[in-house]
């Protein structure tokens, strides 16, 4: 967390910073106290970007990390406003790629919650989300899912993706910040094979645990105790 926010700091000095040539040079078109005026309400907009951001890290954002059951999966959805789960089964090459690109994405974008779930260890989640595919990486805004990602098609449909291109999807979903985005990587989606899924099956032996109807997908976190009842 120290480090976290040292790096959060130095970022806001060099906005700052950047801030101030930018209003320097514009210097001749308005007088010194326009530029004062801007400039303070420019640092009370970061004063408080900073302590959102803060905030997020208190609850578990700006960095990737697993929740263990139900009852923490509950506390953590209530607690962020965006949430991306990865829905994975261990020593699983792609799902393996996600948290390689979920890694530099919960760093990037601490808008965004990043956490993984072992599927098979969670029947009572995968039930609820109709969970058939790893990986499958189910997106939560204001404590309702609003989509789920199976597989690798969102991303092109290749297994080689690029994590410009997964933030990018995320952020069409209104996952992630727009402005951080680099918009190059809509080429490289527009360029990828969208032909298969490119996940595994889970295989689920209980009938209880069977795939859910479309209609339950809507998982709306404000009926539910913190052990999900």
């Amino acid at each position: 967390m120290e480090m976290a926010g040292e790096s959060i700091l130095q970022s806001a000095l060099a906005e700052e910073a950047q801030l101030d040539a930018q209003l320097a040079s514009m210097d001749g078109a308005m007088d010194e106290d326009t530029f004062e005026a801007l400039r303070q309400k420019r640092k009370i907009q970061m004063q408080k970007q900073l302590r959102k951001d803060a905030d997020m890290r208190q609850c578990g954002h700006g960095r990737y990390s697993e929740l263990t059951d139900t009852k923490e999966f509950f506390q953590a959805a209530k607690k962020s406003q965006r949430m991306v789960v990865h829905f994975y089964r261990g020593v699983t090459p792609r799902c393996e790629i996600v948290d390689k690109h979920f890694e530099k994405l919960a760093h990037d974008h601490v808008e965004c919650r990043f956490v993984k779930l072992n599927a098979e260890k969670n029947p009572y989640l995968v039930e609820k989300f109709g969970i058939i595919l790893l990986p499958t990486m189910v997106l939560i805004k204001d404590g309702k899912t609003e989509h789920a990602i199976h597989g690798f098609d969102e991303f092109g449909g290749t297994d080689d993706f690029t994590t410009d291109v997964a933030a990018l999807v995320l952020a069409a979903h209104g996952m992630l910040n727009p402005e951080k985005i680099n918009m190059d990587a809509a080429d490289d989606l527009a360029e990828g094979n969208v032909g298969g899924v490119n996940a595994i099956s889970m295989t689920i032996s209980s009938s209880s645990h069977a795939r859910l109807e479309d209609s339950d997908d809507d998982f709306d976190m404000d009926g539910f105790d913190d052990d999900g009842k």
